[in-house]
């Protein structure tokens, strides 16, 4: 066994190095006392110069191990500070190499680390990472957040799936003119979308004894289209149950032997058929079916369904189209009949007078019939139209009940909830006094919020109203509002205050993240709330609610402080609900609705996620983004959505087309003049314009029908109208078109014009 200086412990070396020369000196001194002291002159000298050799060394060593330590200590104050760029000099030294050793091995797991996070910030989803070792819990966590971010794409990409097959089939249901043309594109198109292998489309048709049978408008084999001759009885096959029960049918792992199922695709041998009913509520107007070889997944079967309930309000709006326009022909023809009998009529004076009468009364009786039939088309096309709103509306709300759910279970959200939270309650130290805090945020209320504020609801609030009373609240809105170098509109690009805090570090690596989620899917704002305070832990915008508490704070009466504290009292792990709109005072008194939901980490409730909803996607989706006449609502034809308080929930037409015009026509219904500043500044009528009028009440009552009526100017209007099943808000929809423009063709004929 080798054994030296170099190999023994620190403790052990810097006692042989003061306990030697010790030992050395009350030896001899005890040895010259015993014997005569001045024989030893020598010795004493020679002891001297030990002990100086003795200190000499010492002072060495420890000057030695005194820059090893300082080297060590550098290396670690560089890592604290985020610097990976050091090295591991030590000096030589075993005590300070092995810590240096340590250090080095540390600062490679920061930087395989922070490279792997990069690439995840970047969106590089297929980058890799494999831990070290079973403690490397921050390896474990950006893996997590990895994987969660790739099943987000994934079904972001089912869901732009279905959308882009929504919009396509939009095109193909609005381009065809005829039901042979429209049911061969349907399939074609279907077919291409979901990948499958045959396809077909039966219409509901009545035989020669006027009873119900499917007729096959179109089918679909192997990149080849043919038109079959098939008839088919209710009850008959597959294809004829579907029609009677109206329900949908989906065969799986079809055998070899059971192809002839009566499914009107010849002798094919697929595994899967899917055998949709076109319904429009209770009555079914054909079947739609496709089959594939391969598995349909449970979006693809909703899309078909959904694409099915479209087809078949399309239609029935052709065969109602077609029918008027035969009856319009017909009665069209007999007006010319009839002007030539005038014109004979003429030639006699006296049977002339007793001819027009007659004549008259019937072109009166004539174009009665015409009116109501044309006025029936109207009513069908405007019901059309509302019920397919509707769908849309609902449906896009069940999404947003649906993702918000989805959000708050997800890893990363109850990661960042509990990050957040942690790091929220420690905020309080700051190099910037509280006076400083105070009169920046102060100035920022002062000169950005409140003027606009004023500007929006006429009112004259004072700085000091809004103001935080809370020091932690004083200081975030400090550093995210107004000490935040991008302009207001924009706090949401800040990513890191720069204050070295832990909630900055916390924002810096969840913000991006969020922003980019709520970009995504154009929500107004996504928020954070603790789950037993009501603070806000965390919002994208950084309005002024930002950090201050919804449950005591100044904001716990307006709708946003209700829904969350209800959010907060519910023990429903599946809890989520929607608030109606109200105008919200951090926002510019703009109208607001908010949804909510509970966060839990396993069994404990930790926090509430809240969206803002997306008023601009709203209006989308009722206005067609603002393509009225695509929509077949001609010139003054419009749909929107109002509340039990009868005041709308999304923009009118008029007020996006022509402001000044639609501003007037409320001035003349008797609207004050801050209403009228209102609607002007904010750019919409939200909240503030009415429509108290039958179509309104009775779908309030959940009635869907349509009418004649007069709005509040006097003006007549075709209106179209039903409830909007959403869950947690009385809601209608309504589409209207003035009679005048229904009327046009009726009245061009009267007049001997029409063409």
């Amino acid at each position: 066994m080798k054994f030296g200086f170099r190999s023994l412990k620190l403790n052990q070396k810097l006692s042989l190095l003061f306990t030697l020369p010790f030992l050395l000196v009350v030896g001899y001194l005890a040895y010259a006392f015993r014997h005569n002291l001045g024989e030893h002159v020598v010795g004493f000298l020679v002891l001297g110069l030990l002990l100086i050799s003795f200190a000499i060394v010492t002072l060495t060593y420890i000057g030695k191990l005194g820059q090893g330590i300082k080297a060590v200590e550098e290396a670690i104050r560089r890592l604290a500070d985020g610097n990976l760029d050091f090295g591991s000099n030590t000096n030589g030294l075993p005590e300070t190499t092995i810590i240096g050793k340590a250090m080095e091995t540390l600062r490679a797991d920061v930087v395989r680390q922070t490279e792997f996070a990069e690439q995840i910030r970047a969106g590089n989803l297929d980058t890799n990472y494999k831990p070290r070792h079973e403690q490397d819990n921050l390896g474990r966590a950006l893996l997590e957040i990895k994987d969660n971010l790739v099943r987000i794409k994934v079904e972001d990409q089912q869901r732009n799936w279905a959308s882009d097959g929504l919009a396509k089939f939009v095109g193909v249901l609005q381009a065809s003119k005829n039901l042979k043309e429209i049911s061969n594109d349907i399939i074609v198109n279907l077919v291409q979308i979901i990948k499958a292998s045959h396809g077909a489309i039966y219409l509901a048709t009545k035989d020669e004894k006027d009873k119900d049978q499917l007729e096959l408008q179109a089918c679909y084999a192997y990149n080849r289209s043919k038109y079959l001759t098939s008839k088919i009885a209710p009850g008959e096959g597959l294809l004829g149950q579907a029609f009677l029960e109206k329900q949908t049918i989906y065969l799986k792992k079809v055998p070899d032997h059971f192809v002839k199922i009566t499914s009107g695709l010849g002798a094919a041998n697929p595994r899967f058929v899917l055998i949709v009913p076109l319904r429009i509520n209770e009555s079914v107007v054909g079947i739609l079916e496709v089959a594939t070889f391969k598995e349909l997944t449970q979006n693809e079967i909703e899309f078909v369904e959904k694409i099915g309930e479209s087809i078949a309000y399309t239609v029935t709006s052709i065969r109602t189209a077609d029918h008027t326009k035969r009856v319009v022909d017909e009665l069209h023809q007999q007006a010319e009949h009839m002007r030539s009998q005038e014109e004979e009529l003429r030639q006699n004076q006296e049977e002339l007078q007793a001819t027009q009468e007659a004549i008259s009364r019937k072109y009166e009786a004539l174009f009665r019939k015409l009116g109501d039939l044309n006025h029936q088309s109207k009513f069908d096309q405007l019901r059309s139209i509302t019920l397919t709103k509707k769908r849309s509306i609902e449906y896009y709300f069940d999404i947003i009940r649906s993702q918000i759910l989805t959000f708050s279970e997800d890893r990363m959200v109850v990661d960042a909830t509990l990050a957040f939270r942690d790091a929220f309650y420690k905020v309080g130290y700051s190099t910037v006094t509280k006076a400083e805090q105070y009169n920046s945020l102060h100035d920022y209320y002062k000169t950005e919020f409140i003027p606009k504020l004023n500007d929006n609801t006429n009112f004259s609030e004072i700085a000091d109203y809004f103001m935080p009373k809370d020091d932690r609240a004083l200081l975030l809105q400090y550093q995210y509002i107004s000490n935040n170098p991008h302009p207001t509109g924009k706090k949401s690009l800040l990513d890191d205050a720069g204050d070295g805090s832990e909630y900055s570090s916390i924002h810096s690596s969840y913000h991006p993240i969020l922003r980019n989620f709520l970009e995504k899917f154009g929500y107004y704002d996504i928020f954070l709330i603790d789950a037993k305070t009501g603070d806000m832990l965390y919002s994208v915008f950084k309005e002024v609610d930002f950090a201050t508490s919804l449950i005591s704070g100044h904001y716990h009466n307006t709708n946003f402080g209700k829904v969350v504290k209800k959010a907060i009292d519910s023990s429903d792990k599946d809890f989520v609900q929607l608030i109606d709109f109200e105008p919200y005072d951090p926002s510019y008194h703009a109208p607001a609705s908010f949804i909510a939901c509970p966060v839990y980490n396993k069994a404990k409730k930790i926090g509430i996620l809240v969206f803002q909803m997306p008023i601009n996607k709203i209006n989308q989706i009722l206005t067609g983004n603002n393509n009225w006449r695509e929509d077949g609502l001609g010139e003054t034809g419009e749909t929107f959505m109002l509340g039990g308080d009868y005041k709308l929930r999304s923009i009118a037409r008029q007020l996006i087309e022509n402001t000044e015009n639609h501003l007037d026509s409320l001035q003349r219904q008797q609207y004050d003049h801050s209403i009228l500043q209102q609607i002007r500044k904010m750019e919409t009528s939200i909240l503030m314009e009415e429509m108290k009028q039958e179509g309104v009440s009775k779908a309030l009552t959940g009635q869907t029908g349509t009418l004649l009526e007069k709005n509040g100017e006097g003006v007549e209007l075709l209106t179209a109208y039903a409830p909007l099943e959403i869950p947690d808000v009385h809601w209608i929809i309504m589409s209207t078109m003035t009679d005048e423009e229904a009327s046009t063709p009726i009245n061009s004929l009267r007049d001997g014009s029409f063409e």
